[in-house]
């Protein structure tokens, strides 16, 4: 029973057509979470190189590095959830029954759930400002909005994706 409750056998392949779509769009998600994170290293290392032999830096490298940080760990947090891998502290349940873990499990995921949405909501409402405001980075002039504009849609996904899993969470319980 222990093996139901493993990571990698509740983030098995959904059948239904949402389950899938949801699946999918985490993936592209994290895709673009990792290639911003080889990008910010590729320019890190430039700019270090930069620094180190030619006296000479990429001009914003810090702006820029924090933008797409911000960007990155965003995009990242819905294929966590979706593939469960968030870091899980145990210690209070790895002697409990799984129907108990499971509970514990889906209402993370429901608390979850309610916190993404919250997080878009006030994302969104704090991009929409920034737009209006005309505010922008010191060095480069980069607007401040782009750095949250991925937000939006990554929180909206990690909000969908923890009610997906609060719901499969309660199907196995039900099960």
């Amino acid at each position: 029973m222990a093996d139901v409750l493993s990571p990698a056998a509740r983030a098995q392949e959904p059948t239904e057509w949402y389950g899938r779509t949801l699946g999918a769009t985490c993936k592209v998600f994290a895709f673009l979470s990792g290639i911003t994170l080889v990008a910010m290293a590729l320019m890190s290392l430039a700019s270090i190189i930069g620094r180190s032999l030619f006296a000479s830096a990429i001009i914003g490298d810090y702006e820029l590095v924090e933008i797409a940080s911000g960007m990155a760990v965003s995009l990242a947090l819905p294929y966590t959830q979706w593939a469960r891998s968030h870091v899980i502290v145990d210690f209070f349940t790895a002697k409990s029954s799984p129907n108990k873990v499971l509970v514990l499990d889906a209402i993370a995921s429901a608390l979850l759930a309610i916190v993404a949405f919250i997080f878009t909501w006030r994302i969104t409402i704090g991009l929409l400002d920034l737009i209006g405001g005309w505010d922008a980075s010191l060095m480069l002039n980069i607007p401040t909005w782009w750095g949250y504009a991925p937000m939006v849609p990554s929180f909206a996904l990690l909000g969908l994706v923890a009610l997906y899993t609060c719901v499969a969470d309660i199907r196995r319980i039900k099960r």
